[in-house]
């Protein structure tokens, strides 16, 4: 049996139960925009795998069709293309839109915040994936479905050496998120570069350092062949992960036998992604070593002040939100320094 053929027995298996009466003749279809252009190993890893998952688990039953970032919606606006009705769900980071809450930069790819391994525990082993379901449905009237583990990031590809915070002093830096807001702090200028443009200024030196993504999407994207400096670790992005989205009535319309495929196909996306990515990033590091670029590794006390910039930021934007009457970050902040807190001090015998 392949790979395939066995995951849609173990799930029938596993999912079985009486057949659902349901006015649906045939297939539900869905519309899904998302942040990363076509070509991309995220949108072939997370969004397309996805995809494919929700077919084979639910047999056919839910059809997701994916547009790249640009088709239904530019990449900066894939929440307010599903909330607008442009799009039936949306594929992204949820601190794409934290301005608009600060929970959203703490549920995942928080600055000095939680790692890969760490995430996932928070998530499925901690109280991580509730608090996020209950506050997309009470925040934005949305259902997540946690759909893609992003692994740590390049810290930069820069046209200088960093190494410590004196180093980001006046420094045109590509970033999105919370970062760019706790970059300013470090004397450096953030700057909304779209993903697909990123190589191209970087090149002609519009900006100085450029945090993309993880070492295989650099890679791919070139940009160990542009910038004469690799700086690391990802202390800005130690770990994070992408949702899909989806208006929560439109969820509620769907039998709750295929919710649960859908969740699982969330899920197995996200531990095929996982697994697979770092094995290419390792093959990527591997590459970045064979080149001219040197490879610059940041001093432990920016690393840090990095962290506790974070906190800082985190707290302010938790009691501001507090003051009118959004507790979310709050308690969002609580639940994720005190795993943190926790990880870090117990997770001692782990090599």
């Amino acid at each position: 049996m392949d790979r395939r053929t066995m995951l849609s027995a173990g799930v029938a298996g596993a999912l079985a139960a009486p057949a659902i009466a349901t006015a649906q003749t045939g297939p539900i279809r869905l519309r899904m925009t998302t942040i990363v252009p076509e070509g991309t190993y995220l949108f072939t890893a997370f969004t397309r795998r996805f995809v494919d998952h929700v077919r084979t688990l639910t047999d056919g039953r839910v059809e997701i069709q994916a547009f790249p970032a640009g088709v239904l919606a530019p990449p900066f606006d894939v929440y307010r293309a599903v909330e607008d009705g442009r799009a039936d769900m949306g594929h992204a980071p949820p601190a794409l839109i934290f301005q608009r809450d600060p929970a959203m930069a703490l549920f995942t790819s928080f600055p000095g915040g939680l790692g890969i391994e760490a995430t996932m525990h928070w998530l499925y082993e901690g109280d991580g994936l509730k608090l996020l379901v209950d506050h997309h449905r009470d925040r934005l009237g949305l259902q997540p479905i946690v759909a893609g583990i992003a692994t740590t990031e390049v810290f930069a590809h820069s046209w200088k050496p960093i190494r410590t915070a004196a180093d980001m002093r006046g420094l045109k830096f590509r970033t999105l998120g919370v970062w760019g807001e706790i970059l300013r702090g470090f004397g450096a200028e953030p700057v909304a570069t779209p993903t697909a443009d990123v190589a191209a200024a970087l090149e002609r030196r519009v900006i100085d350092a450029a945090k993309m993504a993880a070492p295989a999407d650099n890679l791919q994207m070139g940009l160990n062949r542009i910038a004469p400096y690799i700086v690391v670790p990802g202390a800005h992005l130690p770990g994070g992960y992408f949702t899909a989205f989806l208006r929560a009535e439109r969820w509620a319309r769907i039998p709750e036998e295929l919710q649960r495929r859908i969740l699982l196909a969330g899920r197995l996306t996200s531990f095929d992604s996982y697994v697979e990515k770092g094995r290419m990033d390792l093959d990527a590091m591997a590459e970045f070593r064979k080149g001219r670029a040197e490879l610059v590794t940041l001093d432990p006390a920016f690393v840090a002040a990095i962290k506790a910039a974070a906190r800082q930021w985190a707290r302010t934007a938790a009691q501001t939100a507090a003051a009118q009457g959004n507790p979310w970050p709050e308690r969002v902040m609580n639940s994720v320094f005190a795993f943190q807190d926790k990880w870090e001090e117990n997770a001692v015998y782990r090599l």
